[in-house]
């Protein structure tokens, strides 16, 4: 979604750019960008969250489209998630829960999202296996396994 960083919808997100916040109903809301957000909720919830938001008032240009097929989300998690991304990711990981950064991961560009123990690792789709791979690979001394959410 994108709109202009001051206006009624960034205010109703309520998140800044580099940051993200459960809005509620299983929804994780990220500033992505600058006066742009990425909203993060379970299976099937994209076409109800379009549908919200277009409907949010704002005396600003807003475009909202559901990127639903277009991304890939990882979540890598446990004691060990920061050193196994560490070695994929060149940033510093130990920020903050609820901090967001685009960045490169293997390579990649990706959107890396403190999440409570672990992190969210959104990237285009045609490369989702590559990095569940990549990160796979990091962190098979840690004991990272792969786990398949439906």
């Amino acid at each position: 979604m994108k709109a202009a960083a001051g206006g009624a919808v960034a205010g109703a997100l309520g998140v800044p750019f580099g940051a993200a916040r459960d809005a509620g109903d299983g929804v994780l809301a990220v500033g992505s960008g600058p006066g742009e957000w990425l909203l993060l909720g379970p299976a099937g919830a994209g076409p109800a969250l379009v549908e919200r938001w277009r409907a949010e008032p704002d005396d600003g240009l807003v475009t909202v489209l559901d990127a639903t097929a277009g991304r890939t989300v990882l979540r890598i998690d446990g004691p060990a998630s920061t050193a196994a991304l560490a070695k994929v990711c060149g940033v510093d990981l130990a920020a903050a829960d609820g901090s967001a950064v685009r960045t490169s991961v293997a390579r990649v560009p990706a959107l890396v999202v403190r999440d409570g123990d672990g992190f969210l690792v959104v990237g285009e789709r045609s490369y989702g296996e590559y990095l569940a791979g990549a990160l796979l690979d990091a962190g098979a001394e840690f004991g990272l396994v792969r786990e398949r959410s439906t």
